[in-house]
């Protein structure tokens, strides 16, 4: 169907976040502006010469800016995951009264 998107499997295996994990955005020119987001990518890689986010974005040497901590516009699909594999239960959303 055009105009539809296939959206990447989620890596979202029990055990939590005890392992070395990443955080880095794709460089400029490799993605549009928009999709510029950090993503958290897990460590080891399980495939050599690529590492696989959270939300199941690939990123190749030389096309990710490896980040010293968390900075800019964070991937929603990789916080949740990182947030459930800490222990989460549960995503709070913010109350309206």
């Amino acid at each position: 169907m055009s105009g539809w998107v296939k959206v990447p499997e989620v890596h979202d295996e029990p055990g939590g976040l005890s392992g070395a994990f990443v955080l880095a955005r794709p460089r400029a020119g490799v993605v549009g502006e928009t999709r510029r987001v950090a993503h958290v990518f897990p460590l080891p890689a399980d495939r050599p010469g690529v590492l696989v986010a959270y939300c199941g974005f690939e990123g190749r040497p030389g096309e990710l800016d490896v980040l010293d901590g968390p900075a800019g516009m964070p991937c929603e699909r990789c916080l949740v995951v990182a947030a459930r594999r800490a222990g989460a239960n549960t995503i709070p959303y913010p109350r309206h009264d």
